[in-house]
């Protein structure tokens, strides 16, 4: 008789299939996710309003900040949105005087996003505003406990990510 040799963390935790959805909001773990983003967003939004960014060019901005001159289709991959999607935030960003579309001069076909001065001016204003965020968030869990929570959420969103990949794929066949 051949005997499994698991781990003991295998052996005491049921697989995914295994694992019964709890009936208690509170214990649903997309709820816990998707309640704690929209505390997240709500907190940071409510203090970057005040400096005329809207919530949806935050994390434009966070990219652009990093990677100034990129294209819209390079900036809608990198925050992992739809093409349209992108190009209604840069326009809005355009509105708001937070972006320029220019053209390449290496390839004229090409349109760069280029961050105005005023969107340059308010980078370390709004980067204090989200470490001041960041530290609320994390306030009473250990540096430990931080690594685990984010390496989980990685693993959880890739996760995701890999099977919407696939529907998308599957969807795209069947039209």
């Amino acid at each position: 008789m051949q005997t499994s040799r698991l781990s003991h963390s295998e052996a005491a935790s049921p697989s995914s299939e295994e694992r019964a959805l709890s009936p208690a909001i509170n214990d649903s773990l997309g709820f816990l996710i998707a309640d704690s983003a929209r505390f997240v967003k709500r907190s940071l939004y409510g203090r970057i309003a005040p400096h005329g960014i809207r919530g949806g060019s935050w994390f434009a901005l966070r990219v652009l900040w990093l990677e100034d001159g990129i294209s819209q289709r390079e900036l809608a991959k990198r925050l992992g949105v739809m093409e349209p999607w992108a190009l209604e935030m840069v326009r809005s960003m355009e509105r708001d005087g937070l972006v320029m579309r220019t053209r390449d001069e290496a390839d004229r076909r090409r349109l760069k996003l280029t961050l105005t001065e005023k969107a340059r001016s308010l980078e370390p204003k709004m980067m204090n505003i989200a470490s001041a965020v960041n530290r609320l968030m994390l306030e009473g869990l250990t540096e430990s406990e931080e690594v685990l929570l984010k390496l989980l959420l990685k693993k959880v969103r890739e996760r995701l990510a890999a099977d919407t990949e696939v529907r998308g794929e599957l969807d795209e066949d069947s039209v």
